[in-house]
């Protein structure tokens, strides 16, 4: 029983093998058998023809528009302002920028402010001892307390002089004493004052005893010899009243001029004092109370150093007790809510750059090129150009002053600056996004029969977005401005079916 069980599953098995090998053949032979081919032309030969060669017009509903943004404006011709776009730096406005440094050599008692510290203008940034300060300081008081008595020492000698010329007016006049006294009781004459009193009083009484014996000598009660003597007297009295009157308006004179010229000499040395403070400080001012000098004092050696201008800690060198020289720089501030923006000018476009101070120019920068965060050309306004070349590049530059109020640039920073160059006039210029590569021609989708036909264009000069075209469009036509890159995705994909 056995024995024919497994003669009946070889002959099942020989069966399937069989009929294996007899559909490989069949299908083996109708595979060689011979194809008809269809007639081939030369142009079979190519590639598929030119979805621009067979000016297909693309057709999207006014959904598929929506969503692609499409925009069309009217083909025009207008004047086109070529540019160059030049390499450039941001770097701090001049006028808004200062390296604080030390006046004199010292050690930094203290440092108030750290980088990033908004400071306003006088704001104290740091404490600085110096002895040199020091005693420049001490100058100043020195000479200071030396005018003060001059002062008094030449108000003294003017009040004499000018008392001294009232008593002599008074004397001339032929006043009496007590007349005098009570004329001259609040005037300052000083030494003077006495002897023109003694010197007058002696002559009166010299003229009044020549008054009195001259009537008796007239009656015969004196002799003529006694009257000779006494108008002798009177005259020599009168005489030493007038060299007494002399010697004291000169002497007071005198006196007076002296004391002027050391007012003046202690001005001046006051004055140079000053100045060579200033110099230590850096400051330009003459009083001294602008001076920080305080007689009272202790700590003259001591000098706190101000922020002369309102804006930001850019950088801080030194710490507090370390010693420093003269003018090391300390910090950096400035006020960076408005920045410069340097270009270098090759010597190829000295004579192509077409811009003036108080023009226009853009600027924008590749940090802020990137997929996160687009930031469109700022505008800037050119302050000046550069007269010097560098030796090193050749070029010289091209400053302009931009505004930072975001706070979005910093120094250093590189950028690119696009500058007016030449205008072209009556051209057809439209926009560059206008503009799609369509296998390997420059083309725009023009608007016809309801939908957009990709046209090729002849690109000339291109200036910021803008483009010239030199042929392909016509003043008629109105063309995709937006949008452009999905009616080409469009015109491939229907090429490809």
């Amino acid at each position: 029983m056995k024995s024919k069980t497994t003669w009946g599953v070889c002959i099942a098995l020989s069966a399937v093998i069989a009929a294996g090998w007899y559909a490989a053949n069949l299908t083996r032979s109708e595979t060689n058998e011979p194809q008809t081919a269809e007639p081939t032309s030369a142009a079979n030969l190519g590639k598929a023809p030119s979805p621009i060669a067979s000016r297909q017009v693309i057709r999207l509903n006014a959904t598929m528009q929506s969503a692609a943004g499409m925009k069309v404006q009217p083909v025009s011709r207008k004047s086109l302002q070529l540019a160059r776009i030049l390499p450039a730096r941001f770097a701090y406005d001049d006028t808004r920028h200062v390296s604080l440094r030390t006046p004199t050599e010292g050690v930094i008692e203290s440092v108030r402010v750290q980088p990033g510290d908004r400071v306003e203008e006088g704001q104290a940034v740091a404490i600085l001892r110096s002895p040199t300060i020091g005693r420049a300081r001490n100058q100043v008081l020195t000479n200071q307390a030396n005018r003060r008595i001059a002062e008094k020492a030449f108000r003294w000698e003017a009040d004499v002089h000018e008392g001294v010329a009232k008593l002599v007016k008074l004397i001339r006049s032929g006043a009496s004493m007590e007349t005098i006294e009570r004329s001259l009781k609040d005037e300052t004459l000083g030494d003077f004052g006495g002897k023109l009193r003694s010197a007058y009083s002696q002559a009166r009484l010299a003229s009044d005893i020549v008054e009195s014996i001259g009537r008796a000598g007239d009656q015969g009660a004196i002799s003529g010899r006694l009257v000779l003597e006494r108008r002798s007297d009177q005259q020599q009295k009168q005489a030493v009243l007038e060299s007494t009157i002399q010697q004291s308006l000169f002497q007071t004179q005198q006196s007076l001029a002296q004391a002027q010229s050391k007012l003046d000499a202690c001005d001046r040395e006051l004055r140079i004092a000053k100045q060579t403070l200033n110099t230590l400080l850096g400051s330009t001012v003459e009083s001294t109370e602008d001076l920080d000098v305080s007689p009272n004092d202790p700590n003259v050696s001591r000098f706190t150093i101000c922020s002369p201008l309102a804006g930001t800690v850019e950088r801080r060198v030194h710490s507090a007790t370390e010693r420093v020289a003269t003018q090391d720089e300390l910090f950096v501030i400035a006020d960076t809510r408005i920045l410069w923006v340097e270009a270098d000018i090759r010597g190829n476009d000295w004579g192509a750059i077409d811009v003036a101070t108080g023009d226009t120019v853009f600027v924008s920068t590749p940090a802020f090129n990137t997929s996160s965060l687009v930031s469109p050309p700022q505008s800037a306004i050119v302050v000046f150009w550069g007269r010097n070349v560098d030796p090193s590049s050749g070029s010289i530059p091209l400053v302009a002053q931009i505004d930072n109020s975001a706070g979005k640039f910093r120094p250093g920073m590189f950028a690119r600056m696009t500058v007016p160059t030449q205008t072209l006039e009556d051209v057809i210029a439209i926009p560059e996004s206008a503009v799609v590569d369509i296998e390997g021609q420059d083309s725009v989708f023009v608007q016809v029969d309801g939908g957009y036909r990709a046209v090729a264009v002849d690109v000339g000069e291109r200036s910021s977005a803008m483009v010239e075209i030199r042929s392909g469009l016509t003043e008629d036509e109105s063309i995709v401005v937006a949008g452009a890159f999905i009616l080409k995705s469009e015109l491939l994909l229907e090429g490809e079916e």
